[in-house]
């Protein structure tokens, strides 16, 4: 559930892209520093885009350095030095531990045992106490079998709003939080679908349109049926956006590029699936 706030590359602009790697690759960076090298596998779009968004709306000045990648070995990159970008890290990682924990729920048989096995850091305290009350209802409805996908989307939307804006910068943009919280529950779910359904696993959209297993475009007419609601869901987290009335710049242009180009191709991309097999 995680990875989803990602940016269209083909349209950003050179400057564009070279700055948000530096993003990325400084929360990369600091994540190796303090947890270890293996833990750049925690990295994801989503902590890169909040740290961003917690920049433009401080109208901090970006202060860089330079740290050597492993890929490719021995090349120095720049990267973004600032308290957001340590924000970044320990999202990261909170959220990676919370995958985790679904896998193991999820998993059965060799690759339930195995998920014991992963890597697996002390989350951060703080988040832990924000989240519990929101995780717990997350996991009741998985138990009971919500039917109601927005139901359960709710409850993300108001966990990721929770998470995020403890960090004073991102309250300004509380509710749009909240909304791309409920988006990324919603699209996370539409996209595993035929896994969701193979393996037996919890997913609102299987319980909500299950009386219609044995038609063959099953996943197909569940994708269709959800785009007008997740459509609309992007035009208010757009809606949201206008409304922070951000002076230009570049790191703008990077926010917006995620919101009005990688939300709806992402969008786009997973209801366009046309696998038939159930």
């Amino acid at each position: 559930m995680i990875g989803y706030l990602k940016p269209d590359v083909n349209e950003l602009k050179v400057k564009e892209l070279k700055l948000y790697n530096a993003y990325y690759c400084g929360i990369c960076t600091g994540l190796s520093k303090k947890y270890g090298p293996i833990s750049r596998l925690l990295l994801s779009y989503d902590s890169t885009f909040f740290v961003i968004l917690s920049d433009v709306l401080s109208g901090t000045q970006c202060q860089f350095g330079h740290a050597r990648c492993p890929l490719p070995p021995f090349q120095k990159k720049n990267v973004v030095k600032s308290e957001d970008v340590k924000f970044g890290m320990e999202i990261s990682k909170f959220f990676s531990d919370l995958k985790i924990d679904d896998f193991k729920r999820d998993s059965r048989g060799f690759a339930h045992i195995l998920s014991f096995f992963l890597f697996h850091f002390r989350s951060n305290e703080e988040f832990g106490k924000i989240s519990k009350p929101y995780t717990d209802r997350i996991l009741f409805s998985e138990i009971s079998s919500e039917s109601n996908p927005q139901e359960v989307a709710d409850i993300f939307g108001k966990f990721s709003e929770a998470i995020a804006t403890s960090l004073s910068n991102l309250k300004r943009a509380s509710n749009m939080i909240y909304l791309m919280g409920k988006w990324i529950y919603l699209i996370d779910a539409l996209d595993d679908l035929e896994e969701d359904f193979k393996k037996r696993n919890y997913n609102p959209f299987l319980v909500k349109y299950g009386s219609d297993f044995d038609d063959p475009n099953f996943f197909v007419k569940i994708r269709e049926a959800e785009k007008a609601p997740i459509n609309f869901l992007i035009y208010m987290i757009q809606e949201e956006y206008k409304g922070l009335k951000i002076e230009p710049s570049v790191k703008r242009n990077l926010i917006e590029n995620v919101i009005f180009y990688g939300l709806p191709g992402t969008s786009a991309k997973i209801l366009g699936k046309r696998m038939m097999e159930n």
